[in-house]
């Protein structure tokens, strides 16, 4: 008897254990979801999104879209189009080549400000950016000789792939009811990889950066990444 029992009472614990805490796993998802609503209530819908134009980037046209995500934290996406590029001159001058090359940045936003909400008022926050870019054909401007000549050097065209990594502060201001404007500045760092067949030595001397590795084809650079940074935008 005492075993019957036992065998009828069991599984009316164990699904009163499994109703329990399917309780408490849903209230305290509904807890989530409410908090969720709060955090959200408090974004300004009129203007939590931003289309902006970079136009002060030289060689450069960069559009980006900023998003906000919750009350002082939002994310931006860039994408860019290169089609000048500098490398190393004479002295501290540099020459300015053409290129073809594509670029995305990514980065978080942090604000500060207590008077505004975001998208405007003081930020800080890191950025990511890559960078794929052709260079122009003979960029090296080596004497155009025929392949029986002595002197004559094939070398392939140049490419480079740059990473960089930097943190910066800005501040975003509102102007009516929709435009905006931005000034920010950051510092980082910067690492290329460029690389042309037989033309290591030519790279060397002509990329900017300094050269922790390279070979026949190959360099790879080092350096610091200053960047200022000035845009007009439409937020909705």
């Amino acid at each position: 008897m005492t075993r019957l029992f036992a065998m009828r009472t069991f599984p009316v614990l164990l699904f009163n254990c499994c109703l329990l805490i399917c309780s408490a796993a849903f209230a305290q998802e509904t807890e989530e979801e409410r908090e969720d609503r709060t955090i959200m209530m408090n974004i300004d819908r009129d203007h939590d999104k931003t289309i902006k134009l970079h136009p002060l980037h030289y060689g450069e046209v960069f559009v980006s879209y900023e998003k906000v995500r919750s009350p002082n934290i939002s994310n931006e996406f860039g994408l860019s189009y290169f089609y000048r590029l500098h490398m190393k001159g004479d002295g501290w001058t540099t020459n300015a080549k053409d290129v073809m090359g594509i670029g995305i940045r990514m980065s978080q936003r942090y604000y500060t400000s207590k008077k505004k909400t975001a998208p405007f008022g003081f930020f800080h926050g890191p950025m990511f950016s890559y960078r794929f870019i052709v260079f122009e054909r003979n960029v090296f401007d080596l004497p155009d000789l025929p392949p029986s000549d002595p002197e004559f050097r094939y070398v392939g065209r140049l490419y480079q792939n740059a990473l960089d990594l930097s943190y910066h502060l800005g501040y975003q201001f509102r102007l009516g009811r929709y435009f905006t404007t931005e000034f920010s500045g950051g510092l980082g760092g910067r690492v290329k990889i460029v690389n042309a067949t037989n033309g290591g030595d030519l790279i060397k001397e002509n990329i900017i950066g300094h050269v922790v590795h390279s070979d026949e084809g190959a360099v790879i650079t080092v350096g610091p990444s200053p960047q200022l940074n000035f845009s007009i935008g439409y937020s909705f």
